[in-house]
């Protein structure tokens, strides 16, 4: 095992804690205006002031103060607005989104490049325009101004990175990227003849291990510790539950297979509970946000069938992508060529209810979701390994029932049409 697979963990959890903090990056700012307030004073010369500036100290007491007191407000200005862009996007897409803002590096950033020049300004104030102190401090005046403006343009960068994230093909790419990196990590290996017809697993007796500590989610597992300490002693390791479930205190976490005495603290160490679900290693849950969108956009209240295609158009990118990916339960082995690892996952059925079971139900009312649900369903029937056809073919005969149900027969018809926008668009099959 390598140095970087022995570290996943650590890596995971110090990834983790940065993407979800508030502190780390607003505070790096913050460490370098307090420098920065303290330095510069300290270097001002006797000759005239850059930029064309020639102040009096009290001139630029005055400048300085009017920073520090307006970037404050300011501040709390955009602090309100990001809120309530925050508010706004959980309450017209999906509560699952707040964690995406959060983790966004530009909000970070910006929060610290707005309070910046308040705390620069502040503490230059110490060293500038004292009793007897004749010294002109232009090139502090100087630097104060070139924050204040990096803060306006970052003012106008954050607004439109906030607006930009609104956007629903915005937000369903992030989605996308986040859910094939996901895809790629849990099921790496290609269907083949040999994977499709693999036998089911015959595993010695097993040792249960439980959950000792806070009851959560289990967010990723760190499958190269646990390949490694299988492998040490010689056994198989085998989770019952899958990664995105809750977990409590005293629930079997792993089931030992066989082998010497193995390690408890080390197996343990390698799962990672947490609060919430994360993409590293849960497909299904980027799959679950995607179609929770699409399901706030087919309520009553919002009743926005377009955003719910594009949702399709997300879905059916996804679906391509896992239909070729050896699903169901993963194996992992040692060098050796030994299986070490066993763990459940989504197989092909229970990712396409998850994905297409929900928008069904709820918009084949609309003409746009029926057209496009056909037109994903026929792509799939068209292209899907002969093993996964049967379930792609149920789909489209749950989708005809539903269809029948819930529209007339004078409107029925053009409900049928498989059309990859909805309404207005191509209707033929998609080619390679």
């Amino acid at each position: 095992m390598t140095v970087r697979a022995r570290t996943w963990g650590l890596r995971f959890r110090l990834r983790e804690w940065l993407d979800r903090s508030w502190i780390v990056i607003p505070s790096a700012y913050v460490a370098a205006a307090l420098v920065l307030g303290k330095v510069v004073p300290a270097l001002e010369g006797d000759g005239g002031g850059p930029f064309g500036l020639s102040l009096a100290p009290d001139s630029a007491r005055d400048i300085l103060q009017a920073v520090a007191g307006g970037m404050i407000s300011f501040t709390g200005l955009v602090v309100s607005v990001a809120v309530v862009v925050v508010q706004f996007g959980a309450g017209q897409y999906s509560p699952r989104l707040v964690l995406r803002f959060r983790r966004d590096p530009a909000v970070k950033h910006a929060l610290g490049i707005f309070i910046a020049p308040a705390l620069y300004a502040l503490v230059s104030l110490g060293d500038v325009g004292g009793p007897g102190d004749q010294q002109v401090p232009n090139l502090t005046v100087a630097l104060a101004l070139a924050l204040l403006v990096g803060a306006i343009i970052a003012f106008f960068l954050l607004i439109a990175r906030l607006l930009d994230l609104l956007r629903p093909r915005r937000l369903y790419d992030q989605l996308r990227l986040g859910c094939e990196r996901a895809i790629d990590q849990v099921y790496p290996r290609r269907l083949d003849a040999a994977t499709a017809a693999a036998q089911p697993l015959q595993l010695p007796g097993a040792e249960p291990i439980v959950h000792r500590g806070t009851n959560g989610v289990l967010s990723a597992v760190d499958m190269p510790r646990l390949v490694h300490a299988a492998g040490a002693a010689g056994a198989v390791v085998e989770l019952p539950i899958r990664v995105g479930e809750y977990v409590w205190n005293g629930e079997p976490l792993l089931l030992v297979h066989g082998g010497a005495a193995i390690s408890e603290r080390e197996l343990t160490r390698a799962m990672i509970v947490s609060e919430e679900r994360t993409f590293t290693q849960d497909p299904p849950f980027a799959l679950r946000t995607i179609v929770d969108i699409a399901l706030r956009a087919l309520s009553p209240a919002v009743n926005d069938p377009t955003t719910a295609v594009q949702a399709l158009d997300t879905l059916e990118t996804l679906l391509h992508r896992l239909a070729g990916r050896d699903l169901g339960i993963g194996r992992l082995h040692d060098a050796g060529g030994e299986l070490r690892v066993v763990y459940p996952a989504a197989d092909w059925v229970e990712l396409l209810d998850l994905a297409l079971t929900e928008i069904r139900s709820y918009g084949t009312g609309s003409h746009q979701v029926a057209r496009r649900l056909r037109a994903l369903l026929l792509g799939l029937l068209e292209r899907v390994p002969a093993p996964r056809r049967a379930a792609v073919e149920h789909q489209l005969a749950l989708l005809d029932a539903s269809v029948a149900r819930s529209f007339p027969d004078g409107e029925r018809e053009l409900a049928t049409v498989a059309d990859h926008t909805g309404l207005g668009g191509r209707t033929e099959p998609r080619e390679d």
